[in-house]
């Protein structure tokens, strides 16, 4: 079984990306903290809904193009196609281009005819600022992947790292500096861009030049736009799902308390970053390669999904046990929960860790519609049985809701999958 783990060209990417996510997750866990102890809970749920708006807006357009950029290029370049790569590097920036202008005009009629931008269109500074910032992070995230199409993973890992410290010094200086909350919003943005920027600038000449206007290809570009709309479009679903519930649980439920949801939800996402960089770096290009083989899939899934279950009810069993002292490390002395509502998010994140390493199967094997639905069924169930349940459980539901949403989705992939896990 070991045999499927030593695969020479996934060794130095796993590496370089544990490396890349914990730096991110450790950052990740400062800013929370630093925006925790100066604005307390409610700015916790502000700073989570305006990453949920950039993580819309920005970072799903910008991820879907950059998997698409790779994608292409790194086909090229293994093809020994020089010129192929810089095609692949050119097109997608363009494309790029043209969605930040297309979510910007988007973004004015959602300011204009809705309240879903409200909290934000408060400050002194209004929206407009803030989408800016969101399009240069975009930007710099995207600038990142350009690393990847000539196989400088390192590169691409140490941009991840740059990024998440420009974020951090950009809240801790204005945070310092005694600053409002969306000053601090800003630092965070423009702190995480300028740290893209400034290792892009400083490694430049590793990077063939590309941003010349013989390398844009219109079908190059069509074939990767529509790569990247398959992607996107599941991300995207689950993603406007989100920001619509909190916006409406900002509204139903007060800030205070959504700021104690989304701090848990911040524990279990920083929790799940090695998972997923785990997943992605060998899970998922190893089952590609067996994808036509069942047998070995089997083989080689069957020992991991047992072993794996049994090492996270050991690791939620410690979390349930030290959650409160973890929140008030991470956070503050203001983010108290109660124990049922710890045990049901903890019920919730063990079957979506369990998910979030096996649903890369789906994709290796090709069933990307299969995915896109289980996806948006999922978010869609979070969104409105959160809505139907509010009335009788109150704050309660948020925690009951997701629990019962992961338990689902688990369900259905094992089902799906049944006679590879079980």
């Amino acid at each position: 079984m070991k045999r499927f783990f030593r695969i020479p060209q996934n060794l130095p990417y796993l590496k370089d990306s544990l490396v890349s996510v914990g730096f991110r997750a450790g950052s990740a866990l400062a800013v929370g903290k630093a925006i925790a102890l100066a604005f307390g809970p409610a700015g916790t749920a502000l700073f989570g809904q305006a990453m949920n708006l950039y993580t819309a807006l920005a970072n799903i357009p910008a991820d879907a193009i950059s998997r698409a950029m790779v994608r292409e290029g790194a086909a090229s370049q293994k093809s020994g196609d020089e010129s192929g790569a810089s095609i692949s590097a050119m097109s997608a920036s363009v494309l790029l281009l043209v969605i930040f202008i297309f979510q910007a005009i988007l973004s004015a009629l959602i300011s204009n005819y809705t309240d879903w931008f409200q909290p934000f269109q408060s400050a002194d500074s209004g929206i407009v600022p803030l989408l800016l910032s969101f399009a240069l992070v975009g930007v710099g995230s995207f600038s990142a992947s350009y690393f990847l199409i000539w196989s400088k993973t390192n590169l691409q890992a140490l941009s991840a790292i740059f990024m998440s410290l420009g974020g951090l010094l950009g809240v801790l200086v204005l945070w310092l500096c005694d600053a409002g909350f969306f000053a601090c919003l800003m630092g965070f943005l423009v702190g995480q861009a300028s740290g893209s920027f400034a290792l892009l600038l400083i490694r430049s000449a590793e990077i063939p030049a590309f941003f010349r206007l013989e390398f844009w290809s219109f079908p190059h570009a069509k074939r990767m736009l529509v790569f990247a709309f398959a992607i996107a479009s599941a991300g995207l679903v689950n993603q406007v799902s989100q920001y619509a519930l909190v916006h409406w649980a900002l509204n139903a439920m007060g800030a205070e308390k959504v700021g104690l949801w989304m701090a848990m939800n911040r524990v279990a996402d920083s929790l799940n970053i090695p998972i997923l960089a785990v997943a992605n770096s060998i899970l998922l290009p190893t089952l590609a390669g067996l994808a036509s083989n069942r047998k070995e899939i089997r083989n080689f899934l069957r020992p991991i999904f047992r072993q794996s279950l049994g090492l996270l009810v050991l690791g939620m069993l410690v979390l349930f046990v030290l959650y409160p002292l973890l929140l008030q490390i991470l956070f503050s002395a203001d983010f108290v929960a109660e124990r049922e509502q710890i045990l049901w998010q903890l019920f919730g994140d063990f079957f979506r860790s369990s998910s979030c390493v096996f649903s890369v199967l789906m994709l290796a094997l090709g069933h990307t519609r299969f995915y896109f639905w289980l996806e948006t069924a999922s978010a869609l169930f979070f969104l409105l049985v959160n809505q139907f349940l509010f009335s009788k459980y109150g704050f309660a539901c948020l925690f009951i809701t997701h629990a019962f949403r992961y338990l689902l989705y688990w369900l259905v992939i094992v089902l799906r999958y049944r006679t590879v896990f079980i």
